[in-house]
């Protein structure tokens, strides 16, 4: 039977490679993973595994659908549905049109080319704070461009640390080498907070966890960067020759308050000792391998400690690589895609995370949304879906099922599953880059982002290089402008549709202002930021609840479209939280029994699960519950704070405090 070669469009640093099996009339038969893939090596997560069951859904849109003055939707045509958009829209000015996309899709094509069309129109955007800004502003205060090392390369290191990354759950495709390193009896370390899938893997296999209190990460790391001067064990070449600030971080660090052992212990919950013995392995190891994750940067202080573990990296140099995520690697300029040079209007962006506010302000007449689901996915999400549901807000939301955001919607568009479009897809995990072509046609009256809003484009009298486009050509243009980056003969074949690993990118300096790795930042002290990583306590947005909220990733469910798949439902199980024998006796409160979580944002009512990889004075909430299966109606993000990081003006999910009660 044939098989088609794309990639994973979910919002994951793995973005497998996958084939896509038909039989002969061209019918969907599965999907299985792609052998030739680098990095993926033909397996699939169990999520990607049986996305199949989406494409076929029976509660899959099919059609467009207007709301009625009674409140209901009726099907109606494409040409009707976009006739009303532009009876809408064609008179609100451009700065009171919002563009709402987030990571749906991760294709380059489907994923950037609306914002064409919103650029043309003078629309507002948000600034995608929602997932990794922190920690990016975080990796380029100290290391410049995004890139790290090669995490294929991992097999060779001689010590590994896994920092804040629950590979268990959302870098699956790792733990292969994580096991074979322990297995080779190469220490491996996870620092998490809270006794993980990983963690628990890796005491199985030989390796170890260290569980630190929420929002502690740079007191460790600023107290294994003492150790390491105190020590001598610091890269001094690479210090002279790589870094701007040594000397002086040297003296922050030996000076400071909060980075000697006794009082990181105090601070982060690990004993002295155990911090002492990781100092001693990262000091005898000369070649290891730091990898970090995004969410211990989810919090208050979230970017000071993404610069101090960058910190502590980069006094190892040369003997310790760091990744954190890879996308500059690629080097993709998605100017062309959007056509924001285009531009006629100043652009307007607003903070993601203070979306609820925005909306409650009635500054906006309509909203665009496309590969996002914000009343489930946005921090304070209460007021999200009051600002969504105004009476003077027009909403139009481009979607593969009947989410909670498309059911406040004036207009509801059918959208393309990844396998019925054509696009490219870079990861932010690895180096593999991927062209699909389209291999099914939709079930029904579907249509892609790009078909979806040139169609918009072209309605609204936009000018012809908006609208006059297809899936293909986009794909082709977004090619050749890489061609200069990937080589005449890999741009063929991935043009081929191979999966293909680019080559070592050259650039001219690390991307920083003076060009080095910046133990001291003249451009944050200038901003009103600490020049150098320092140890600034959680002050927990806030909050003042009894206990802090673990939000982990889910085992079962990767976003909110997989709660439209019956077998991923029931593996995800009912709405749970997770709290220690000692809390729970403390409410008191039963394994199975009702609680409910409650802080000035909302609440939420959960099945309590005694757990005692929870540490005590924590909750811990899998993924995105299901609102319709909650009594309130809401998901996690009903208790999140709208407040913002200390750089990048990310979301602060773990800086939550919950109050708890049972019923």
């Amino acid at each position: 039977m044939p098989k088609n070669a794309t990639a994973c469009p979910l919002d994951c640093p793995d973005t497998c490679g996958v084939l896509v099996e038909t039989d002969d009339e061209g019918a969907f038969v599965r999907i299985g993973g792609n052998p030739e893939h680098s990095y993926s090596r033909g397996s699939l997560c169990g999520k990607t595994a049986i996305f199949g069951e989406l494409l076929n859904a029976e509660n899959r849109l099919r059609h467009p659908l207007l709301r009625k003055p009674d409140g209901e939707f009726e099907p109606v045509s494409w040409e009707r549905a976009i006739e009303r958009i532009v009876e809408r829209t064609k008179g609100i000015a451009g700065e009171r049109i919002l563009a709402l996309s987030y990571a749906g899709c991760m294709g380059l094509v489907n994923r950037n080319y609306p914002a064409r069309v919103m650029h043309e129109l003078g629309a507002t955007e948000t600034d995608g704070g929602i997932c990794d800004n922190t920690a990016t502003a975080g990796f380029e205060a100290v290391f410049g461009h995004v890139i790290g090392a090669d995490v294929e390369t991992m097999a060779d290191t001689d010590l590994l640390i896994l920092w804040g990354v629950e590979a268990r759950r959302t870098h699956q495709h790792l733990m292969r080498s994580i096991q074979d390193l322990c297995q080779r009896g190469v220490p491996v370390i996870a620092i998490d907070i809270w006794r993980s899938d990983t963690i628990r893997s890796l005491e199985k296999w030989g390796g170890r966890g260290l569980v630190l209190n929420q929002g502690t990460d740079a007191s460790l790391a600023l107290a294994l960067a003492r150790l390491a001067f105190e020590e001598d064990a610091v890269d001094s070449e690479f210090l002279a020759s790589e870094c701007v600030g040594a000397g002086r971080f040297r003296e922050h660090v030996l000076e400071h308050s909060g980075t000697t052992l006794e009082e990181a212990a105090r601070e982060t919950g690990i004993p002295a000792d155990a911090i002492r013995v990781l100092g001693r392995q990262i000091a005898d190891a000369r070649h290891s391998f730091l990898k970090t994750g995004v969410g211990f940067t989810r919090r208050r202080n979230g970017g000071m400690s993404m610069r101090a573990v960058c910190s502590l990296a980069a006094l190892h140099g040369s003997r310790m690589r760091l990744h954190f995520e890879s996308p500059d690697h690629f080097a993709i300029d998605s100017g062309p895609m959007t056509q924001v040079e285009q531009r006629r209007e100043p652009r307007r962006i607003i903070r993601h995370v203070e979306l609820g506010a925005e909306l409650e302000s009635g500054r906006f007449g309509a909203v665009f949304v496309w590969g996002h689901n914000p009343a489930v996915t946005v921090p304070d999400s209460n007021r999200v879906r009051a600002g969504l549901a105004r009476d003077d807000l027009f909403l139009v939301v481009h979607e593969l099922f009947m989410t909670d955001t498309a059911a406040l919607a004036d207009v509801v568009l059918p959208a393309t599953a990844f396998v019925e479009q054509s696009d490219i897809y870079r990861s932010y995990g690895h180096r593999v880059l991927q062209y699909g072509a389209q291999t099914l046609n939709p079930p029904d009256d579907q249509k892609s982002n790009v078909e979806t809003f040139s169609l918009l484009a072209r309605a609204l009298g936009l000018p012809q290089r908006v609208w006059d486009v297809d899936e293909a050509g986009l794909c082709q243009e977004m090619l050749e402008s890489m061609r200069a980056r990937i080589g005449d003969e890999d741009l063929a074949r991935v043009a081929a549709g191979e999966p293909v690993k680019l080559r070592e990118r050259d650039v001219a300096d690390r991307g920083t202002p003076s060009g080095k790795i910046e133990l001291f930042s003249e451009s944050l002290e200038a901003a009103g930021e600490p020049p150098m990583a320092s140890y600034v306590p959680d002050d927990g947005a806030g909050g003042s609840g009894a206990y802090r909220l673990i939000s982990a990733p889910s085992i079962a469910t990767h976003n909110s479209t997989y709660l439209y798949s019956k077998r991923h439902a029931r593996r995800a199980g009912g709405p749970r939280c997770y709290l220690s024998a000692r809390d729970a006796a403390r409410l008191p409160a039963q394994d199975g029994a009702q609680v409910r979580l409650s802080n000035e944002h909302g609440q939420i009512t959960l099945i309590l699960s005694v757990s005692d990889d929870v540490p005590h004075g924590a909750v811990r909430v899998d993924g995105f519950p299901d609102p319709a299966s909650t009594p309130e109606g809401v998901s996690i993000n009903a208790i999140t704070s709208p407040k913002l990081t200390d750089i990048g003006d990310g979301n602060v999910l773990y800086s939550a405090r919950v109050d708890i009660h049972a019923l």
